[in-house]
């Protein structure tokens, strides 16, 4: 069994860490959100009053309020947030002094979020949820299996559901699976309707020829519109169209998005072709299919930009010449005339 360690380095890294800290870390107001986050309903207010000591109602404001911000519950010490406590002591605690808020128990603590979660109508998600939500990442997975978009999914659907949204780790370990799991199903499809030659010019793509590796020969782009870039575009478009031609029916017998397609071509960009030759087959040409797909596309974009580009340059010089000739013409028509005039009328006999 894999230990915590090797379970967390494997992780998807989904979120930078800003990102992390902006959906899960303690809030800190300035004084315009302390007035937002910190206002009372009549209910809340009520709920507050009722508090037996100085220390509970102020937790229990300071709590409610980072909830109303982020949806998740915080342990936090004291000394990191004074401002909150002493906006709360001036705001709905007049005459009490600082000094007066102590630390909260655990069974507190408990307490009084299962008194916020009945107050903003939230509930913490059990075992049916964490089934019900598996189901609606792999469902997102098939639109999209960029991780970031199956996480936002996930983190919308559990707001609109009014549900806790488990931990950062736990999320990464969700996609993880919905990820994995469309992929699986993909992937299967493939080995079933994949040709023997195709599996072969897709193997082909991670072996060397001379020490090139075809498939660096294909992931280079045009650097302009000359001919011999234009040539070398074209073949590459060759090389890639038996691959293109099985991609566009099967990816659309798969289901897959154009994201998924995206993704996966973009995996080829990302990893080193030692990494790639080390990945399961499957795996591998699913990626490669996805890039033959995608870059065949993009060669296709790139001719017709430069067949655009040389009809615009064509133009250009076309009617260039043809102002210069029409200028020449005027001047010779203008050097005539002058030659004309200038000869003496002969006399009559």
């Amino acid at each position: 069994m894999p230990s915590t360690k090797t379970q967390a380095s494997r992780r998807l890294s989904i979120l930078s860490t800003e990102e992390v800290d902006s959906l899960y870390g303690l809030p800190h107001f300035n004084d315009g959100e302390r007035h937002i986050h910190f206002d009372l309903s009549p209910k809340e207010r009520e709920t507050i009053d009722a508090a037996r000591t100085i220390t509970a109602g102020v937790h229990l404001v300071l709590q409610l309020g980072y909830f109303k911000a982020k949806a998740q519950f915080f342990v936090f010490g004291l000394d990191h947030v004074q401002p909150d406590i002493a906006h709360i002591l001036t705001r709905y605690f007049p005459g009490r002094l600082m000094a007066e808020v102590g630390a909260l128990s655990k069974p507190t603590r408990l307490a009084q979020q299962r008194t916020i979660l009945e107050l903003l109508d939230y509930r913490m998600s059990g075992s049916d949820d964490k089934q019900a939500l598996i189901a609606f990442a792999q469902r997102a997975a098939m639109l999209s299996t960029q991780p970031k978009f199956i996480l936002r999914e996930v983190l919308e659907h559990l707001s609109s559901q009014r549900i806790v949204a488990p931990g950062y780790t736990s999320l990464q370990d969700l996609v993880s699976q919905a990820v994995t799991d469309e992929r699986k199903r993909v992937t299967r499809m493939l080995d079933a309707a994949l040709p023997t030659d195709l599996q072969q010019s897709l193997n082909s793509l991670l072996h060397a020829d001379d020490k090139i590796h075809l498939i660096n020969v294909l992931k280079h782009e045009a650097s302009d519109f000359s001919n011999k870039e234009l040539r070398r575009e074209v073949s590459r478009r060759k090389q890639l169209s038996p691959l293109y031609a099985f991609a566009q029916s099967f990816l659309i017998d798969a289901s897959l998005s154009s994201e998924s397609i995206k993704y996966y071509a973009g995996l080829v960009q990302f990893y080193t072709i030692y990494k790639l030759r080390r990945m399961d087959i499957s795996t591998v040409r699913l990626y490669l299919l996805c890039f033959a797909f995608h870059r065949f596309r993009q060669i296709n974009d790139n001719l017709i930009e430069a067949f655009i580009h040389l009809v615009g340059q064509f133009d250009k010089h076309a009617k260039l010449a043809a102002k210069t000739a029409m200028q020449q013409a005027s001047e010779e028509a203008n050097r005539r005339v002058g030659r004309d005039s200038c000869k003496k009328p002969q006399k009559r006999p």
